[in-house]
């Protein structure tokens, strides 16, 4: 191998040997001979990957791998699923239910969804430091939008209904 490509290669990596994304998050499928197999968002697309490989049931049906960086990658994942309809998601791999009806609602829904990708991100043990910088940083991400999309339900509810205690918990 030639020295630049050996450079180019290296450039593709951190300090740690994690994929370099420059902080964003990237959207990942991964596929089996008979097609899509799994469809996912992280921002540590080689760990989270790897884990894959290590921990699923289906891990030895995988062949190839895409790693896209997509600008709305929350979005991305749902319409990826949605359309492509991989085989082991189980999480938007139903029929889009229909809209909530008022506004308050469809805020309400959107919080769970933010504060079920809380939890997660705060039960995400970082690899290292570079993980941990990332990992800091969407969890302050998410944090700001719980508390927008709380307030703008307060403001869609008019305020006369209180937003439910455990939207109101900061994890």
């Amino acid at each position: 191998m030639a020295d630049v490509d050996a450079q180019f290669l290296r450039s593709l990596f951190d300090e740690e040997g994690s994929l370099h994304t420059a902080g964003r998050t990237a959207l990942y499928r991964l596929y089996g001979p008979e097609g899509l197999l799994y469809v996912g968002i992280t921002i540590c697309p080689l760990t989270r990957i790897r884990t894959h490989l290590r921990e699923q049931p289906w891990r030895s049906l995988v062949i190839a791998i895409r790693i896209d960086y997509p600008d709305d990658p929350e979005a991305a994942e749902r319409q990826a699923v949605r359309d492509e309809h991989p085989r082991y998601n189980v999480v938007f791999n139903a029929p889009a239910p229909p809209p909530p009806a008022d506004p308050a609602s469809r805020l309400r829904t959107q919080l769970a969804v933010e504060e079920r990708r809380l939890v997660e991100l705060n039960a995400t043990v970082p690899e290292s430091s570079t993980h941990l910088r990332l990992l800091t940083r969407a969890i302050t991400t998410k944090r700001t939008r719980i508390a927008k999309l709380t307030e703008a339900i307060q403001e869609a509810a008019g305020a006369t209904a209180p937003v439910p205690p455990e939207s109101r918990k900061r994890r």
